[in-house]
């Protein structure tokens, strides 16, 4: 995992300002006063994105709803990522399959879902 660190309220005042109190995610505009919102970054940090002062990367976003839509799509993206990256190094994940039932194994399962020793 990525370290963050921690934005300051003046900070957030600003990237606030900057982008005029419009959530980046669906482009309504945010009741500060009425609905909580969280600072997000548009591109995550475990993709490439930065987070430098009043970067461009930084926005603000609905907490409910827009942030944690965005948060599962990013996870999956993520995740794909880091796939994708182990399998260029040539890692492959291990069977799950304790029970040897593929053609060189001494099992075999039948259609009906029984297992009987394969004959040779």
């Amino acid at each position: 995992m990525t370290n963050r660190r921690r934005i300051s309220e003046t900070e957030r005042e600003k990237i606030f300002d900057r982008d005029d109190g419009v959530c980046h995610w669906c482009g309504q505009p945010i009741d500060a006063g009425r609905e909580p919102w969280d600072v997000e970054h548009v591109i995550p940090l475990e993709l490439g994105g930065t987070e430098d002062k009043l970067d461009p990367n930084l926005r603000p976003i609905h907490r409910k709803g827009c942030h944690t839509a965005k948060t599962a799509q990013d996870r999956v993206k993520i995740g794909k990522a880091k796939r994708l990256v182990r399998r260029a190094k040539g890692i492959r994940r291990q069977a799950r399959s304790a029970f040897p039932t593929n053609r060189d194994g001494r099992f075999k399962r039948k259609l009906n879902g029984e297992v009987v020793l394969r004959e040779e």
